[in-house]
This record gives C-alpha cells, sequence and structure tokens, in this order.
C-alpha cells in the first residue's frame, strides 16, 4: 500500500503552515505577545501528530510490522515530535517539550540508520543535549550526542542518502524534484560536533572540546555553511587554546585560516544594492573583528617567546623532564592532520611569515618580535583609547610585554635597558591616561610591571659599575634615578592596597595573588631604597630606615598570612639576613652623623 497523494498533500500543507508561523510570522509578533505565531505553529503540529497517531495505529493492525508505511509514518511523527518539542522548549514550557523530543527518539530508535530516521533522530538528539545541558547535566548530554555520531558515521558508511520531512511529504515520483535530506543531515551534524565541544569544555574535557570545535569549523568550510566574520573569530579564538598548550603549529595553523578567510570576506563584503549605512556598518564589523585576530596573533608572538624564555632558563634536568612530559601527551593526542588542520586551504604563505619553532637566539627572537608589533600596530588601529580604553590598555600591556620578552635575548646590557626602558614608558604613558578610581586594576598591573622594568634597568646600572671603584657622578646619578622611578611605581602599587587614613593597614578582603603580590612589592621596595647611592650620612640614614621599614612590614605580613607567602622562602630567607644586617648599617651611620 502506498500512501495517497491526497493525504500527503494535506499532511504537507499543515507542515508548511507550521513552518511558515515559526519562520516568517514570528518575525511580526508584538513584544506583548511574543510567542503568538509559535502558539499557533503547535496548534497546527498537535492536529498533525494527531492525525499520525491515528493513523499508525491504524496501519499497524492492518499491516504486518517493519512494512514501507509504518516506517512512513513513524518518520513523519518524529519530525512532528522533533518540531512541537522544539516549539514548546522556544516557549518555555520544558517538560512538555522533553517528552516530545523523547517520543521522536523512541519512534527513530530502531530506524535511525535508514534514510527517513536519521534526520529527526540527529535533530531530536542535540535538541535534547540543549535541555539537559540547561540543568547541568553535561554527561548525559555529551553520551547521548556521542550515539548520534555514532549514527551518522554508521549511516554514512552505508552509503544511502537521508530524506528531509519535505521529501516524505512528496509522493515517490517528485522525490528527486524536493530532495534536501542529504545537506539538513550534515548540518545538524555539524551542530553536533559543536554542542559536544561545549559538553567536553563543561566537563573539563579540552582537548575533546577542541578536536571538536575545529571537526565543527572544518565542517562548516567544507559544506559552505558559515559567516566569515564568525568562523575567523572562532577558528582564532580555538588558536589560543593550543597556544596554551605550546602547540604552536597547531595554534599558527588556526591563526592563518581565520586570516586568509577574513582577508576573502574582505574583497566581498561591500555588495552594490547595499545602502551606504550598510556599508558602514560590515565595514565596521569587519575592521574590530580583523583587529581581534590581530591580538589573536601578538598573544601567539607573545607566548612563543616567553615559552621559548622559560625553556632557556630550565636546567638540563627539568629540560627533560619536561621533554618527557610532551612526549607522553603527544603520545596519549594522537592527533591525526584531521584533528586540526583545513586541508581545503592553501595558509603556506601565511604560515611562513612566522616560525612556530622555539626562539634560541636574539636573531630568532627578533623576528617574532617584529611579528608582534605589526599585528598590534592593525589592533591599535581599531582600538582608540577614547572610544575602548579597556581595550587599548591591554594592547599596550602587550607591547611592553613584548620588549620584556626581547630584551631578555638581547646580549649587549645597554641594549637591554633600553628595552627595559621602552616596555616602562608605554606603561607610564598609559598610567597618564587612565584614572585610577575607573581603572584600578590595570593601573595596578602597570605600577606593578612598570616598577619592575625600572629595577631591570638598575640592576644593569649597577653592574655596569661594580668594576669601578668610584663611579662617575652622572653613573650615580642614573642608578639613583632608576632607583627612584621604580619605588614610585611599587609604593603607587602598595597604596592601592591600604585602608584610606591608615598607612599600616591592608585592605580586607586580600585573595592569596593579590597578598603575594603585595609581599613582593614590600620586598622590591625595601630592597630599592637599600640599592639607593648617597654621600650624605643624613639621607644615607633615611633611605636605610625606609629600607627597614618595608622589609618589616614583609616579615609581619609573611606572618599574618602564612597561606599567601608558602611561595617565598627565598624572599623571606633574604629578609631575616637583612633585618639584621640593616640595624647594624644605621648605627654606623648614625655614629658618623654624632
Amino acid at each position: 500500500m502506498v500512501i495517497p497523494k491526497e493525504v500527503l498533500s494535506d499532511y504537507k500543507e499543515l507542515f508548511e503552515k507550521s513552518s511558515q508561523l515559526v519562520e516568517q510570522d514570528s518575525r511580526t509578533d508584538p513584544p506583548t505577545d511574543p510567542y503568538r505565531s509559535h502558539y499557533k505553529a503547535r496548534d497546527v503540529l498537535l492536529d498533525l501528530k494527531k492525525q499520525l497517531d491515528e493513523q499508525l495505529i491504524s496501519i499497524q493492525a492492518a499491516e504486518e510490522e517493519g512494512g514501507e508505511d509504518e516506517l512512513c509514518y513513524k518518520s513523519m511523527l518524529g519530525f512532528t515530535c522533533r518540531d512541537l518539542g522544539r516549539i514548546y522548549i522556544y516557549v518555555e514550557e520544558v517538560s512538555e517539550g522533553e517528552q516530545l523530543l523523547n517520543r521522536c527518539l523512541e519512534l527513530m530508535e530502531p530506524h535511525k540508520h535508514t534514510p527517513q530516521g536519521i534526520i529527526p533522530y540527529v535533530g531530536a538528539v542535540n535538541e535534547l543535549s540543549i535541555v539537559l545541558a540547561s540543568r547541568q547535566e553535561y554527561k548525559q548530554a555529551v553520551e547521548l550526542l556521542l550515539k548520534a555520531d555514532k549514527s551518522y558515521e554508521e549511516f554514512k558508511a552505508s552509503g544511502q542518502t537521508a530524506l528531509a520531512v519535505a521529501d516524505l511529504y512528496s509522493p515517490p515520483d517528485e522525490l528527486q524534484a524536493t530532495h534536501g535530506g542529504g545537506k539538513e543531515l550534515e548540518n545538524l551534524y555539524t551542530l553536533c560536533c559543536f554542542y559536544m565541544a561545549q559538553m567536553y569544555g563543561h566537563l573539563g574535557e579540552p582537548e575533546k572540546s577542541a578536536q571538536c570545535c575545529h571537526r565543527t569549523l572544518h565542517r562548516q568550510l567544507q559544506y559552505k555553511s558559515y559567516d566569515a566574520v564568525d568562523f575567523a573569530l572562532n577558528t582564532a579564538t580555538l588558536s589560543q587554546y593550543y597556544i596554551g598548550q605550546e602547540r604552536f603549529a597547531e595554534a599558527r595553523h588556526h591563526l592563518a585560516a581565520a586570516t586568509i578567510i577574513m582577508a576573502e570576506h574582505e574583497e566581498h563584503m561591500l555588495k552594490p544594492e547595499m545602502s551606504e549605512q550598510q556599508k558602514a556598518d560590515v565595514t565596521e564589523t569587519f575592521k574590530h573583528r580583523y583587529a581581534d585576530v590581530a591580538r589573536c596573533w601578538a598573544k601567539y608572538g607573545l607566548l612563543l617567546l616567553q615559552t621559548s624564555k622559560e625553556r632557556l632558563l630550565r636546567d638540563d634536568e627539568e629540560e627533560e623532564q619536561e621533554q618527557k612530559k610532551l612526549a607522553a601527551a603527544a603520545k596519549k593526542l594522537q592527533l591525526d592532520d584531521a584533528d586540526y588542520r583545513f586541508e581545503d586551504l592553501d595558509l603556506t604563505a601565511i604560515e611562513r611569515r612566522i616560525s612556530c619553532d622555539y626562539c634560541l637566539t636574539f636573531d630568532d627572537a627578533k623576528l617574532v618580535f617584529h611579528f608582534i608589533n605589526e599585528w598590534l600596530d592593525v589592533a591599535q588601529d581599531y582600538y582608540k583609547a577614547e572610544t575602548e580604553a579597556t581595550e587599548y590598555a591591554k594592547i599596550m600591556q602587550d607591547y611592553a610585554e613584548a620588549y620584556e620578552h626581547i630584551a631578555f635575548f638581547e646580549e649587549q646590557p645597554e641594549n637591554q635597558a633600553k628595552m627595559q626602558k621602552r616596555r616602562a614608558k608605554y606603561l607610564e604613558d598609559l598610567l597618564d591616561l587612565l584614572d585610577p578610581v575607573c581603572y584600578l586594576k590595570i593601573c595596578r598591573e602597570c605600577w606593578y610591571v612598570a616598577g619592575t622594568a625600572h629595577e631591570a634597568v638598575l640592576d644593569i646600572r649597577l653592574d655596569a659599575i661594580k668594576s669601578n671603584q668610584s663611579p662617575t657622578p652622572e653613573e650615580v646619578k642614573r642608578v639613583n634615578q632608576s632607583c627612584l622611578k621604580a619605588i614610585k611605581h611599587f609604593e603607587s602599587y602598595v597604596k592601592s592596597y591600604l585602608v584610606s587614613g591608615d598607612s599600616q593597614k591592608w585592605k580586607p578582603g586580600m585573595d592569596d595573588e593579590e597578598v603575594r603580590t603585595m609581599l613582593y612589592a614590600h620586598f622590591h621596595i625595601g630592597r630599592l631604597y637599600y640599592k639607593l647611592i648617597s654621600a650624605h650620612p643624613q639621607q644615607q640614614l633615611e633611605q636605610l630606615n625606609q629600607c627597614l621599614t618595608y622589609y618589616k612590614r614583609f616579615s609581619d605580613a609573611c606572618d599574618q598570612y602564612k597561606e599567601a607567602s608558602e611561595q617565598l622562602h627565598g624572599e623571606i630567607g633574604v629578609v631575616r639576613e637583612m633585618l639584621k644586617l640593616v640595624p647594624l648599617k644605621i648605627n654606623t651611620v648614625k655614629r658618623r652623623l654624632e
């Protein structure tokens, strides 16, 4: 028996009516009645569901189980339950929606490997995973999605072609004209991959999440089902995960993909039919997101320099342990190219612009440094201090960090000092621009880092005069200038954490990291006051007293905040010795004043 054309036509009319209500009419629903069209569509589908239920019962009674008509009705009913479930969830009647989605799965479970069953099955799984995630049941959601993943792979391996709901409502002789199931299935599976990425992220499995993210992006590219700007932004964002894992080849590949897709989009984004306002909006979005991709490139370079520096600072034993750890991690991952590459894109030219290997020499690091600055210039061109102060500040901090890293690779002390001073200048210019009341967190970061930059210059200056028994007045002046600049910034940092009106009491509610940085700041200030050079005993006495004051505060705070100070063993040992030494020096200076 074949379902009569007239019956299929009636079903199709109800289906198309509900689709129009949801996809088109709902756009004009008033704010006072936002679900009006969805409620109407629900009523239409409930009517269709009732008819299909009745027909299915009738056919099952008259036909042998497993007949073609039974499968067709089950599939149409599955699609209807899926769409109804989606509507119920949209109008915030989640329990009813969940029941209908489960009904769809019950109907399709025995037939999920058939052309009629695969689309409603995967579609219902996707919708149910969202419901489960809303209840934070991420493990159940990912288990369900993995079933859909397996069913999709098995169906594709069978060589069959999926049928869309429109195909089911068309007579067999018209099937080819309305065929669209293949594309719908691919889009549903892409969505399944996306949801798996989210669930793995919530479950604390970042590697699996990253693999699913890449698969989603790869499929969007393969089936040309992407918005260029969104694709580029998501790809660049995924690169940041790989950077954090020190997998620079994978990170570079994703950033190159983001860059080339944005470049292609720029060529075709302005259409002749667009209004001037539409063109302006599209151009603004492009500039904004291209600047974001640029910042991701800069982060890539910064992390490459930082990681290279850390590797060079490790001793041989630490390096051997690190290599073993990386080898074990790589063996565990056993990545295929498909897990992180976009084979359809030619990214060679972009990838050649920057290395993915660790820097070993200044020449290696200099290339990365210039690359970072090129991309930061692009980002700065969009993020202006007048309109995007916070983002502008982060870019300036990235410039400063680049100078910190390149200074490490520079062999000439005088050049190192220039780089550290340049690093401090970026932060000091930023401090002149920002109001600490509104941007306290950023100002604190700038005060502390600028202090460390000037202290680094100080150490270079001190090394330069060590061999000279009688430093020149100019050399002494430069040492003291670096000292005082560093002290000024560290003291500004410390004052930002003190209770107003009380120069001793720290603000309550500081976390361990804040306490630890405060302790470091006190340690630095104590050391800096000790390093100041003066020929006047009275000035020496004042400086030594300040040194003693900050070392005492450091020691007292370590006793008060034992947990936060656990990592400061070296500094605590130095301060203990200095608390014995400094009073002796103070007494010596006092005797000279008598």
